[in-house]
């Protein structure tokens, strides 16, 4: 059988291994363990009384893996995409979301490092998207991310001075790509929820973007 959604695997990088450290998820190397889906805190922890009063920015390093334990053979994702979706913003003065792809190859299985969750991560050249309905799309220029390899993906949260308080904090990201199935491509999709908030960590079914 081709190549899964289930094969599609988000983990955190570096030495975080859950929400409760996942500060630590700062690139370099992928880590030990899948990121869990529409968890809170998965990824960015809350924003902090301090935080929102006089800002704050946060990045995070994830890594997208390509897997073969679902589809019991060795197959590749032919020409990957990334995008968000599904983010819902305060009225005012509201925090936003980028994302950008790690500068390394495809395949190189590295990415660059963050020193700590506020400074940026140490890859000149990088090119950040803001999340939008959907966002603007990322992708590879065609190319194959293989079998057993995994993509450096990162993340950032901007908080605004005097941020607007607001619940509905998750967005989706969606990594799409294409898979062999004789004798057409077909394409294959993974939805991941990216959550800091109860009440919004609660998965929905989007159906995929053609992009």
């Amino acid at each position: 059988m081709p190549l899964s959604s289930l094969d599609i695997m988000f983990y955190y990088t570096g030495d975080a291994t859950g929400p409760s450290n996942n500060y630590l998820s700062l690139g370099g190397t992928i880590g030990s363990e899948t990121i869990p889906d529409a968890v809170p805190n998965n990824i960015f922890d809350d924003v902090t009384g301090d935080e929102s009063e006089i800002g704050d920015v946060e990045y995070r390093g994830i890594a997208v893996y390509i897997g073969t334990i679902n589809s019991g053979g060795s197959f590749d994702a032919i020409n990957p995409k990334v995008y968000i979706s599904g983010y819902v913003r305060a009225t005012s003065n509201h925090d936003v979301i980028y994302f950008a792809k790690s500068t390394f190859p495809l395949n190189s299985n590295t990415m660059g490092v963050c020193s700590d969750e506020s400074s940026a991560p140490n890859e000149s050249g990088l090119s950040w998207v803001e999340e939008g309905s959907p966002s603007a799309t990322i992708d590879w220029g065609g190319a194959t991310l293989q079998s057993e390899h995994w993509v450096g993906i990162w993340l950032m949260r901007s908080v605004p001075a005097g941020a607007a308080a607001f619940n509905n904090r998750a967005f989706t990201l969606v990594f799409r790509c294409e898979t062999t199935a004789s004798p057409y491509r077909h394409p294959v999709w993974r939805e991941f929820v990216v959550s800091w908030d109860k009440l919004a960590a609660i998965k929905t079914y989007r159906p995929p973007i053609k992009v």
